[in-house]
């Protein structure tokens, strides 16, 4: 059983492999942020549905690469985290109970990514405030009814489902992204 320092290393670290994913996705969120203003304040619906089709599978591409990066590579990335020390290989084990979460969750989390980017773009505070509150309900849902069953497995399901389910109510809020399409091609 591990100890409460431990646990909080542990994520920690394992934070910090999340972290390089989101740096890499957040570059293309940006750009479709960017480039879904200028096409919807352009009145150019083809040029928005062709720019969000590549962004989303870019996306798709890099969750993918860090996929695999973090199924062939996750002990020597964590080891970049880790200070030598009587304990590093004790966490960088450790951390191997919780390692799953995290080659997922680029899977999870780059329709995420790419959604508050359009909706930003796309000037839609309203379906980022609604997914976001339903999201975080979510989240506290899994934690607190999971917690005492699962343990520490019980954070990472929940953040896991917070980070899915926003990009996924985006998504359907928007109705399937038609909503801003339609913007580009009205007023």
């Amino acid at each position: 059983r591990m100890d409460v320092p431990t646990i909080l290393a542990v994520n920690t670290i394992l934070l910090e492999l999340f972290t390089l994913f989101s740096y890499m996705n957040d570059g293309f969120a940006y750009a479709a942020e960017a480039l879904t203003g200028r096409f919807i304040g352009a009145r150019d619906g083809r040029s928005l549905r062709e720019c969000v089709k590549k962004c989303m599978v870019w996306c798709m591409v890099v969750g993918v690469a860090y996929v695999g990066v973090y199924v062939g590579w996750w002990r020597e990335l964590l080891g970049l985290f880790v200070e030598d020390g009587a304990d590093a290989m004790q966490i960088i084990d450790y951390a191997g109970q919780y390692i799953g979460w995290i080659i997922i969750i680029p899977l999870a989390a780059s329709l995420p990514f790419m959604m508050d980017g359009i909706m930003v773009g796309a000037t839609q505070s309203r379906i980022m405030r609604n997914s976001m509150i339903w999201s975080a309900l979510t989240y506290f849902v899994l934690l607190y009814g999971t917690s005492w069953l699962i343990g520490n497995n019980a954070i990472w399901l929940a953040f896991t489902s917070f980070m899915f389910v926003r990009g996924v109510l985006q998504y359907y809020m928007s109705d399937k992204l038609q909503d801003i399409y339609k913007e580009a091609e009205t007023k």
